[in-house]
């Protein structure tokens, strides 16, 4: 048995990709093309429009017990891509919006938008067995940032968690065809399409299936409530200005923390993010100055911490990071707290 999760802070450098994950990525884009082809609208089963959400699903005409394909739309006002990205993505505000998901955690990056996960769920029901997925992720972003896309599929990473370790050894592991979100920017707003084929393998009575087909599309309306509640996590802005370049200090990870604020709940709504200093650089991210961080403090930490200074713009919700060349081949992290 394998459970050997890695500390993904500590990593100095990304990892070339499995080829066996790019292949699974590659499927999962062309799975999600498929299903939101507007020729193939038709194979749709409209299944209704519930809190401003645009439901639809296809039932598995071979097995009647497995989870249907889902897909939910809807529209996120007064927000970018980017802004519903930093929505969805980190596990802390995932709590927000997910009601059957637990936590995760990334086992390896192979660069800036693309890593391997672990994730588990909470149980559906008293009587069935919570499932975890061990998958890649990819988030593609063109046009500046006005379109957005984020695939995630299943693949085995037995180095780290193999079946037979599945958390607690209570899981089952599901698996996952395809997960994508497609964020597309339309005047000031963001239009939002999720759409999920998933497996939860092992026995489910029909009620558990038929719930998690109505749960899951209906995470596009929570991404949007909790968008609207407490706005979004910060975010690189490197795309925005159209920096992409294999010089740019390496992303290690990056988490938040949530909380009233209180020594009791040790809630400081605080995210983190760790990097790798590659040379002389400068990295600009965008916070939530409306909603999250009406006042932020941003602190330097780590071995390069000397070498690295971070400029607060409350006013244009904007931290520019200066990274000197001293810092080279050392680690630091940015900590923003209210």
């Amino acid at each position: 048995m394998t459970f050997d999760l890695p500390t993904p802070q500590g990593r100095t450098n990304y990892s070339e990709i499995p080829s066996e994950y790019a292949s699974a990525l590659e499927k999962a884009k062309a799975l999600f093309a498929e299903h939101t082809d507007p020729s193939k609208d038709s194979e749709w089963e409209d299944a209704g429009n519930r809190e401003e959400v645009q439901l639809s699903k296809k039932t598995n005409p071979e097995n009647a017990y497995d989870v249907p394909i889902v897909k939910g739309s809807t529209i996120v006002e007064n927000a970018t891509p980017s802004q519903v990205l930093a929505v969805i993505q980190q596990p802390g505000m995932r709590k927000k919006w997910d009601p059957r998901f637990d936590n995760a955690t990334q086992l390896d990056r192979y660069g800036p938008q693309k890593y391997a996960f672990y994730t588990w769920m909470k149980s559906p029901s008293y009587f069935v067995w919570a499932r975890d997925i061990v998958g890649v992720q990819e988030n593609v972003i063109s046009d500046g940032g006005s379109k957005i896309q984020v695939y995630q599929t299943s693949v085995e990473a037995d180095q780290f968690i193999d079946e037979a370790g599945s958390y607690s050894k209570s899981r089952t592991r599901a698996t996952l065809e395809v997960s994508a979100w497609d964020l597309v920017k339309d005047g000031d707003n963001t239009k939002v399409t999720y759409v999920v084929k998933i497996h939860l393998n092992g026995s489910l009575p029909t009620s558990v299936v038929s719930m998690v087909a109505t749960e899951t599309p209906m995470c596009v309306g929570r991404v949007r409530d909790t968008y609207y509640s407490n706005g979004h996590l910060p975010y690189d802005a490197a795309w925005e200005d159209g920096k992409a370049s294999d010089k740019d200090s390496i992303l290690r990870y990056s988490e938040y923390e949530d909380g009233d604020g209180s020594e009791a709940s040790s809630g400081k709504k605080q995210w983190s993010i760790w990097y790798q200093a590659v040379g002389e650089d400068t990295i600009k991210i965008r916070f939530d100055n409306q909603k999250l961080y009406t006042s932020l403090n941003v602190a330097v930490e780590g071995e390069a911490a000397s070498d690295v200074t971070a400029d607060v713009d409350q006013d244009a919700g904007l931290v520019t990071v200066k990274v000197a060349d001293g810092a080279k081949g050392k680690g630091f992290s940015l900590v923003f707290t209210p």
